[in-house]
């Protein structure tokens, strides 16, 4: 295993015994909607977060510890990403799939064939230390090896991590409104932000 060190920081490939953290991110980033896909697929007496942390300590599948990156303060997790390519596929078939998500499956859609970044998040005590800005850096090496020629991200509009997505180089090219309006964001949009590899 390859570990980077920067300022204090240290980043790594994500393992098995990394799950509990990235279940923790996905929960952190998604607004419910992991909670949400995960209640569907409990088995036995498993709550929802037990299988986010199943699911991410699998080897196959989006959401898995092989997509992740992981950035380390002090020996302990802080930040973690999950990014992966995406290819054009044409229109997914939303029948069986819950409104909420319609609106996202939108916007990937249009994001592909791109390197989609899934899950960017920090832990709040851990927020301004620069471990997801390095973790996207290193993410872009790595699709720019692989020859993509764009990178994406989904983000909610009101996300005050646009702000970096934007220095990143990231610009908005498409939104679409919440299938179900928030109380505290009742005109919410989700925003599609593509950024271009040289």
């Amino acid at each position: 295993m390859t570990m980077h060190h920067t300022e204090g920081l240290a980043f790594r490939a994500a393992q098995p015994d990394d799950a509990d953290h990235l279940a923790n991110f996905a929960v952190l980033a998604s607004k419910g909607l992991a909670e949400i896909t995960w209640e569907d697929l409990r088995e036995g007496d498993e709550t929802a977060l037990d299988v986010g942390r199943r699911r991410a300590g699998q080897s196959t599948g989006g959401f898995s510890y092989r997509n992740a990156d992981v950035a380390l303060r002090a020996g302990a997790v802080i930040s973690a990403i999950i990014s992966y390519a995406i290819e054009q596929s044409g229109p997914m078939d939303t029948s069986g799939v819950p409104e909420i998500f319609h609106p996202l499956i939108e916007l990937e859609e249009q994001a592909a064939p791109s390197w989609y970044v899934n899950i960017l998040a920090t832990y709040p005590d851990a927020r301004g230390l620069g471990g997801a800005s390095a973790l996207m850096a290193g993410v872009e090496t790595r699709a720019k090896k692989q020859g993509h020629s764009r990178m994406s991200i989904i983000v909610d509009a009101v996300n005050p991590a646009m702000k970096l997505y934007e220095h990143l180089g990231y610009a908005e090219v498409s939104r679409a409104a919440f299938a179900q309006p928030e109380p505290d964001d009742p005109d919410g949009f989700w925003v599609l932000m593509i950024k271009k590899l040289r």
